[in-house]
């Protein structure tokens, strides 16, 4: 039988996927519901195993999505969760139409015979598919219920736990390398955070009609996803209170030119970066800016197919100063045009950002639109 398990830990997909090569199953991976849905129309799984939380389609969607399929609908779908255990969860996961439901820890032996048993009932027959519910609207406000009450449950579990940290930190302050496990974790759980508050937003939108909400919707999305690789590089470096900026711009353009599905072939891209190491405290609204700047150039500098190129800059000056730039040869702003006070969000926030560093603005508008900030590695 051929499985397809969906969970974007790669250790957990690793170790389901020998369980069930070790019981003869043929095994496929995904790292989130979106991939999944794609591997599932190119080829048929005769089950899915699904993780909840994940980044860019959750489980509950993924099961959604399977559900309302005319073709996937009769596919057998497992949950397997250490996040969403709550008997409120299971009874959600039921009413989308989840065959079983089981949470982690769990024993690998008892798990591989029942899903065994599992697909030998529905082969046969004697496996009852569990039906899905109709009432769209009912589904929507389950599953918002179920994310609300889970990014609450974590903001408080995560306040308690950097509350109960902090007083061991007081008491063993020589233990450098217990702080780093504790800011890794922590950088973990932000991350982890955010993309709740993302798919929660994801989930907002839907519905909505208004272009000019959804777009402001797509922005705080972006904004969140720029926080969120911060302290996803946080976590992964040695370093866990600074940031190599220069590795994240590279990151973060792919993202954004990726995001709003920017053609490479008309709209260049080139980085004249250093390496700069950030503390966290300026890497984040710094990378809050680079967003806002290349939010507005990939959105506006370049209408009805117009070609040009962005440039995302960054450099040492002297006195322990650095430049960021953002620059692009597009349309540009208008001559008469004051930009400092214009009366948009993005140029609020930027203004705001650029204050809260102590850094210096810098709009030049020589054939297109060419963004400097200088600014102090550590603000006055």
């Amino acid at each position: 039988m051929k499985i397809l398990i969906v969970d974007d830990e790669e250790k957990s997909r690793y170790l389901l996927a020998r369980l069930f090569l070790g019981s003869g199953h043929a095994v496929g991976e995904a790292a989130d519901g979106k991939k999944a849905l794609e591997m599932l129309e190119k080829e048929a799984y005769d089950l899915v195993i699904s993780d909840i939380l994940m980044p860019v389609m959750d489980g509950y969607a993924l099961c959604r999505e399977l559900r309302s399929s005319e073709r996937l609908r009769e596919t057998p779908f497992v949950f397997l969760t250490a996040t969403y255990v709550d008997e409120k969860d299971e009874r959600f996961a039921r009413r989308l139409g989840a065959d079983r439901f089981y949470r982690k820890p769990f024993d690998p032996r008892t798990f591989v015979r029942e899903i065994d048993l599992l697909l030998e009932e529905i082969r046969e027959g004697k496996q009852r598919r569990p039906g899905t519910a109709a009432d769209e609207k009912e589904i929507l406000t389950l599953y918002n219920e179920r994310l609300i009450n889970k990014l609450e449950e974590k903001l408080v579990a995560l306040e308690n736990e950097i509350a109960e940290r902090k007083r061991a930190e007081e008491k063993a302050r020589a233990a450098l390398e217990e702080n780093a496990v504790l800011l890794r974790e922590v950088h973990h759980r932000v991350k982890n955070n955010m993309q709740l508050v993302s798919s929660l937003i994801n989930l907002s939108s839907r519905g909505l009609k208004d272009p000019a909400a959804l777009d402001i919707l797509r922005q705080i999305r972006l904004r969140i996803r720029s926080i969120s690789m911060i302290h996803e590089k946080l976590m992964k470096s040695g370093d866990l209170v600074r940031v190599d900026f220069a590795d994240f711009l590279d990151d973060m353009s792919i993202h954004f030119f990726q995001f709003y599905k920017a053609d490479p072939d008309r709209i260049g891209l080139k980085l004249e970066v250093e390496p700069v190491m950030l503390p966290v405290g300026l890497a984040v609204p710094c990378a809050l800016i680079a967003g806002e700047l290349m939010s507005n150039a990939l959105k506006h500098a370049f209408p009805a197919g117009r070609r040009g190129k962005i440039l995302i800059g960054l450099k040492r000056l002297e006195r322990g100063e650095f430049l960021l730039r953002i620059s692009d040869d597009g349309v540009g702003f208008p001559e008469t045009a004051d930009i400092r006070k214009m009366d948009t969000l993005g140029m609020t926030i930027l203004n705001a950002l650029v204050g809260q560093i102590g850094g210096r603005l810098e709009i030049l508008r020589d054939g297109g639109s060419d963004f400097r900030i200088v600014f102090a590695s550590r603000p006055s």
